[in-house]
């Protein structure tokens, strides 16, 4: 048993890549905790930036905060591994917090407090200020443990949405441990929802309703790269109802969400392809719908056509909203086809150049120039 008045303690962990632009503010929302006894671990995946200078400067600081070089430069989900490993052993809770996002002051508190009170509860989450919208609402106002299958079945089906980012949640430390050293799938772009998913198979859910914790977007997030060129979130949703639905879902709930989340997703490839997304964009998405035992073909995309066009003719907004955007994509494309032209351009005109100033090509051409302006 505890004794009355020992806290707890928390493991908080930062993998970071050239997060130097935002590194500086997590950490200081981390100082600002009115919960005292934890450990923060900033752990640098390889940084070109000064990101690993400014951990090192917070550590020489705050002896409870650890900056950690790791090399060779990992891919990301590998590298939330590698940072979950170096939690100290003695850590009850662990509190993932991604260097573009922030913690309110009582975070940590809050998320202790609820998953103290209910041991059944595996992990906590609460309100996420998401730039400036309120997100991860649904829980009823006062009800702080929800069952996790029920969290599971209403987040597939997409009444619930309570998770965010990984910087939004606590989890129980024993409950990763009992996972394994590796808890995150690394063949996965969203592994944070499949682990959530995992963990609430087994365990409750705690929530607090209070905004606890800040996602900051911005052009180089993974939102904003990678996961918005491939279409990553719609893929994985989809993959992950076949996954979890039939364990969850009675056969003919199951049935309505495949065919809602089939045809969202088959629109959103068949507006993508239209755009140009190319030869790559089609393996990829075909490549990971086989790991959910789905086989993407050629009817996918007319299928997912033909929605749109209905999508098209019954929605006006959504029309001109889809028509714009395409719009967009094609300027885009354009000005960058012209921008590379231009380039190959520039490097042939100074090739040109180069080559006029040569002495073997003023001697072989300039005297057959010469007699032929004479003749005139």
């Amino acid at each position: 048993m505890r004794r009355t008045g020992d806290e707890p303690k928390v493991a908080i962990v930062t993998p970071v890549y050239n997060g130097a632009a935002f590194l500086a503010d997590a950490v200081e929302s981390v100082l600002s905790q009115s919960y005292a006894n934890w450990e923060y671990v900033i752990v640098d995946n390889g940084s070109t930036d000064a990101t690993f200078e400014i951990a090192l400067q917070y550590a020489k600081r705050d002896g409870r905060i650890r900056a950690v070089r790791t090399l060779p430069h990992l891919p990301i989900i590998e590298n939330w591994n590698r940072a979950l490993g170096l939690v100290a052993p003695d850590a009850e809770y662990i509190k993932e917090l991604h260097a573009d996002d922030l913690l309110m002051p009582n975070c940590l508190a809050a998320m202790v407090t609820v998953l103290e009170r209910h041991p059944g509860a595996g992990m906590a989450g609460s309100y996420c200020l998401y730039d400036a919208a309120v997100t991860n609402i649904g829980v009823s106002l006062g009800k702080e443990l929800v069952a996790g299958a029920e969290v599971i079945r209403r987040t597939l089906i997409g009444e619930w949405w309570l998770f965010g980012a990984p910087s939004n949640v606590m989890i129980r430390a024993s409950v990763l441990r009992a996972m394994g050293p590796e808890v995150y799938d690394c063949s996965l772009r969203h592994a944070d929802l499949d682990l959530w998913y995992r963990i609430l198979e087994r365990h409750d859910f705690g929530f607090v309703h209070q905004v606890l914790s800040c996602e900051r977007t911005h052009d180089e997030s993974q939102t904003n790269t990678f996961t918005a060129r491939y279409s990553t979130l719609a893929l994985e949703h989809f993959g992950f109802l076949r996954r979890f639905g039939p364990r969850l879902l009675d056969r003919d709930t199951f049935a309505r969400a495949h065919r809602r989340l089939r045809r969202d997703y088959r629109r959103r490839i068949a507006r993508r392809m239209l755009g140009g997304a190319g030869r790559e964009y089609w393996a990829y998405q075909k490549r990971r719908l086989a790991a959910f035992d789905y086989h993407l073909g050629p009817s996918d995309l007319v299928a997912g056509l033909f929605a749109e066009i209905g999508r098209w003719l019954l929605d006006a907004q959504h029309a001109a909203s889809s028509r714009a955007k395409l719009a967009e994509k094609l300027v885009r494309r354009a000005s960058q086809l012209a921008h590379v032209w231009s380039r190959a351009a520039q490097r042939a005109l100074a090739a040109r150049h180069l080559v006029l100033r040569q002495r073997f090509y003023q001697a072989l051409w300039r005297p057959r120039f010469d007699r032929a302006s004479s003749s005139f």
